[in-house]
């Protein structure tokens, strides 16, 4: 078995929940020790290799995932960061690991969560927007004003 959890660029991993499990976890969200999130999932394998997906995810875009606002294709093919991480671990333990980053077009539909797979688990949802908030998108930024409380 590799080691999911010892990623070439990022370190140790510790694992915050694991979703699949089969031999080992498939489907898990993990932290940095700098506590960034990710989100793991094992893409492909062949006799050479196994080849792992991980995105950087936001506390709150991570209880969106959880909670199935946003399935598990998704997560992977639009990540908030605009790439993911692609970790080609060999068999061979005389060749490293490789990383690399990758843009979601770069991936074989066949490599992803099927489209409409989610979780489904109670999570805390983000807090509520403030009147007014500033939000980010596609390098956008979009100025919100909600309505006033009555």
């Amino acid at each position: 078995m590799v080691d999911i959890l010892n990623i070439t660029g990022l370190g140790k991993l510790e694992i915050v929940e694991t979703y699949v499990y089969y031999d080992q976890p498939l489907l898990f969200s993990c932290k940095s020790a700098a506590d960034h999130l990710y989100l793991g999932v094992a893409a492909d394998e062949d006799e050479q290799h196994e080849t792992w997906f991980y995105v950087r995810v936001s506390v709150e875009r991570l209880n969106l995932i959880r909670s199935g606002a946003i399935d598990l294709h998704d997560a992977f093919a639009k990540p908030e960061d605009g790439f993911l991480l692609q970790e080609i671990i060999p068999y061979d333990d005389q060749t490293q690991p490789r990383m690399e980053l990758i843009q979601p077009d770069q991936i074989s539909e066949d490599m992803l969560p099927t489209p409409g797979e989610s979780l489904d688990l109670e999570t805390e949802m983000p807090p509520m927007l403030s009147k007014t908030e500033s939000m980010s998108k596609n390098n956008q930024d979009l100025e919100v004003a909600l309505p006033s409380e009555i």
